[in-house]
């Protein structure tokens, strides 16, 4: 997603490659005294970064470069198998954003525990808070990997990754519908839709900003409402955790 227009970068020359991009943006983090905050700055700012995937020069884009190679738009890319785990507790109010420490142990599914050569190796946390903490300190086995990193293609540790694929498959829509972590998180995500909003309509427009950053259109506030009406608020938390628009980046 990092991108760059000839207009930011004027040392990358008239048409930048990813090569060029990535020396140039090298080059700038060690001038830079090996800091991130300037480098994330220099892209931030760049005007590719901040331009949108859809634009009135779209076409033109589309016409000549359709593959992107130029980087002239970001493109759409979906969340990998971390981020949709801790998006999720974020958007429920359980993610536990204490930094630092060793890593800890989740609850598992018997059946995965007893893969292990020695299953009593799997100690889970005592405090239940320390397992909505986000994916980075989760303890990984090459033999034991959580449903949900594995349905979104998460790397199984027992082969070097230098790039992570993207697949979409049934597997991963089953998950999220009938998984026990998507459904556990649906109920607490519900919980603070009605501990926030106390209407249908405030619940449904929270839940838009909370899920896909954005306030739900006309046509999206209406399906939802609708869906109140006949099913439990903890099944529309469960659909919203479903969107596209919560589960890819534009």
């Amino acid at each position: 997603g990092i991108v760059a227009s000839p207009n930011d970068f004027g040392r990358m020359g008239a048409r930048p490659k990813h090569r060029e991009l990535l020396d140039y943006l090298a080059n700038q983090f060690v001038d830079g005294g090996w800091k991130f905050k300037p480098l994330h700055k220099t892209i931030l700012m760049s005007s590719t970064y901040r331009q949108a995937a859809t634009s009135p020069a779209s076409a033109a884009g589309m016409a000549k470069d359709p593959e992107n190679e130029l980087l002239w738009k970001f493109s759409r890319r979906r969340l990998t198998a971390e981020e949709v785990r801790d998006s999720m507790l974020a958007a429920s109010g359980r993610l536990n954003l204490k930094a630092g420490g060793p890593s800890i142990m989740v609850p598992v599914d018997e059946e995965l525990t007893k893969l292990l050569y020695k299953p009593g190796q799997w100690q889970v946390a005592k405090d239940k808070s320390e397992h909505d903490r986000r994916s980075v300190y989760l303890i990984y086995k090459r033999n034991l990997r959580l449903p949900i990193m594995e349905a979104f293609d998460a790397p199984d540790m027992l082969l070097s990754c230098p790039r992570r694929e993207q697949s979409t498959h049934a597997p991963q829509a089953l998950e999220l519908m009938n998984g026990p972590f998507a459904n556990e998180i649906a109920r607490t995500f519900a919980a603070r839709l009605d501990a926030e909003a106390k209407t249908p309509d405030a619940q449904v427009t929270l839940a838009y900003r909370l899920t896909a950053g954005r306030a739900p259109s006309l046509q999206e506030k209406k399906i939802a409402l609708d869906f109140l009406k006949a099913n439990p608020l903890s099944e529309f938390a469960l659909a919203m955790l479903n969107l596209n628009a919560f589960l890819y980046v534009d």
